[in-house]
């Protein structure tokens, strides 16, 4: 036998994971501490265009949108490009104007198909600074937003749970059916019965 006294995981882009702001702030808080109760949200699918490798902020308003408790998952398709010998060095990023954008918005937590948020060349990654400030959590890369409607769905997303870690791999699932009810008072979540 043999007796382990640490666990080193690595997590790279080729899995779905979910980060903290614990990962570029020097107190942001790490995933055992985010509250269970942020796992399970309203999503909000955008679509974006493209304009070489920067992503365009969207032309159409989010209606329904809950700043601080509700999920944007950004959607431009590149997760078409996942076999690809490009798909990690090619990936799309936020041009500022969607930076501001989805600030603007202050999602709790920011998903999509892509690797990057920030302009890889930049390797300060302002845009995660400031969006770990607001207190959001990160969740990519995501594969099939593009075969969901353009509307609000359910999220849930449950990471694997490390002490003291700031990123793991996560399993997200996506609810169309709005059965999920957010509660009236933190903590407590209801769903609709299911058809029988």
């Amino acid at each position: 036998g043999w007796l382990s006294h640490s666990l080193s995981l690595m997590v790279l882009n080729g899995t779905t994971y979910l980060e903290a702001g614990g990962h570029l702030l020097e107190n942001g808080p790490t995933l055992d501490e985010v509250a269970p109760d942020r796992l399970l949200t309203y999503a909000h699918v955008v679509p974006v265009e493209a304009d070489g490798k920067r992503l365009l902020s969207p032309s159409e308003p989010l209606l329904q949108f809950t700043a601080r408790l509700d999920a944007l998952l950004i959607c431009s398709g590149w997760d078409r490009q996942l076999e690809q010998p490009g798909y990690y060095h090619e990936s799309p990023y936020f041009s500022p104007e969607l930076q501001d954008w989805i600030l603007a918005h202050e999602p709790a937590v920011l998903g999509g198909d892509m690797l990057s948020f920030d302009d890889p060349a930049d390797e300060t990654m302002p845009f995660l600074h400031r969006y770990f400030e607001q207190g959001g959590l990160v969740l990519c890369p995501l594969v099939g937003l593009r075969k969901l409607p353009w509307e609000r769905v359910t999220l849930c997303t449950a990471p694997v749970k490390l002490a003291g870690a700031n990123v793991a791999p996560t399993r997200p699932a996506l609810d169309t059916g709005q059965r999920w009810r957010r509660p009236a008072s933190p903590g407590r979540c209801t769903a609709s019965p299911s058809p029988r």
